[in-house]
């Protein structure tokens, strides 16, 4: 008789788990990051506005300078 594992269950389940998570904090450090955009000054263009600016179109970049 066949003993049935439950290891392939639990690995599915934790990775959708990790998997919205990272999803989640993406999306949350992605708006945070316009935010902190919108809240900078342009008098001094700087090199952090130029970048958090490229980062709204490409997500991971906007995604982790919003964390920062």
């Amino acid at each position: 008789m066949k003993k049935s594992g439950n290891a392939g269950v639990v690995a599915v389940i934790f990775g959708i788990a990790l998997g919205s998570a990272l999803l989640v904090g993406g999306v949350v450090g992605w708006v945070w990051n316009i935010v902190k955009l919108a809240e900078m000054g342009v008098d001094p263009l700087t090199a952090m506005f130029v970048i958090r600016a490229i980062g709204i179109f490409v997500a991971p970049l906007g995604a982790v300078l919003g964390f920062l």
